[in-house]
């Protein structure tokens, strides 16, 4: 009975995957009724992906119901077996996090650092930027805002970019609050700025093929940067990567293309394309070549027609006339 209603539950779900965005929420919330509805799922299916994450590995029960994860998701940077082909891998982020409210004694955060005893470098091109680690990420404390390094194997895994960075975006903020705590102020941040961002294509099987065979691609547009990626970063098969200033936008058409040509088997190629403008301008011409052969006899036709419509109309005409006639002779 359990099996079937697990069953009914999974098939209720359909294709949406909630195993890494339940993660991401038990790393900074314990309590499952604001996961729940933040998720917009049931207490039934929350209950089923639990199970499936303590049968894996991910989460264990300290008692009722208060769940925590495991040193196994704490950096799920490998693929795993809750994600997809051609599922989408945020990575080498670079946040730029803008202060809304510019603390009073901000311009003193060089002696609050040395008061505090938290280690820091002075960085940037005047030496006057300090700079510390949070949760393993370099932070620069710059004047009216915060950059944030991220660690080069962190991955926001999501079904597309947006959902990738979506999911970036509350490490950020985990660190802007970790940093808010160390310092002992209020940064109020205002907004993320991604200053830099890449998405892949994980177990993709162009990039596994070309992985296989030893071969790494490397694009460039006519500016001579770099948008396009093959490798295997993570050792886990290969990736179809984007990167350069317009990831974020290229990735989605990208991963939108790929699919639809998975969904043809691989049929529209340019060949094909080819073939088929050659048709269509084949049947373009033939029913030109109709159109002037016969144009003589279609205008003779409507002729007749128009003729025809105007007979008929004489002929109305003509009878409402004998009508009025031979009212009058019968009042005579």
């Amino acid at each position: 009975m359990k099996v079937k209603r697990e069953d009914e539950v999974k098939k209720r779900l359909g294709k949406k995957n909630f195993y890494l965005p339940i993660l991401d929420e038990l790393k900074i919330d314990t309590n499952l009724t604001r996961i729940q509805e933040k998720l917009s799922i049931s207490k039934q299916q929350l209950n089923y992906y639990l199970r499936q994450l303590q049968k894996n590995g991910f989460i264990f029960n300290k008692g009722h119901g208060w769940w925590e994860v495991t040193e196994k998701s704490k950096n799920m940077t490998k693929y795993g077996i809750f994600l997809k082909k051609d599922s989408i891998r945020g990575h080498a982020y670079i946040w730029e996090v803008k202060i809304e409210k510019i603390p009073e004694n901000w311009s003193k955060r060089i002696e609050i650092l040395k008061e505090k005893k938290i280690n820091f470098k002075v960085v940037g091109a005047k030496e006057n930027t300090p700079r510390i680690k949070v949760l393993g990420r370099k932070v620069w404390l710059c004047n009216d805002h915060l950059r944030i390094y991220d660690t080069e194997k962190s991955s926001y895994y999501g079904n597309d970019a947006i959902e990738s960075q979506k999911n970036s975006k509350f490490q950020a903020m985990r660190i802007v609050h970790t940093l808010e705590n160390k310092l002992g102020i209020r940064l109020n941040p205002d907004k993320i700025i991604f200053k830099r961002e890449h998405y892949a294509l994980i177990k993709n099987d162009l990039a596994i093929d070309q992985n296989q065979k030893g071969i790494i691609w490397r694009i460039k547009d006519e500016n001579g940067d770099e948008w396009l990626l093959i490798d295997d970063s993570l050792g886990e098969g290969g990736e179809l990567e984007n990167i350069g200033k317009s990831a974020f936008k290229t990735n989605p058409k990208m991963q939108k293309w790929w699919n639809e040509q998975i969904e043809d088997d691989f049929g529209t190629t340019p060949k094909l394309i080819k073939k088929k403008f050659k048709e269509t301008e084949e049947n373009i011409s033939e029913v030109s070549g109709l159109v002037l052969k016969s144009s003589k006899e279609q205008i003779n036709t409507a002729m007749l027609i128009n003729q025809m419509q105007l007979n008929i109309k004489g002929l109305t005409e003509t009878v409402y006339q004998l009508i009025e006639v031979i009212k009058r002779d019968k009042e005579k």
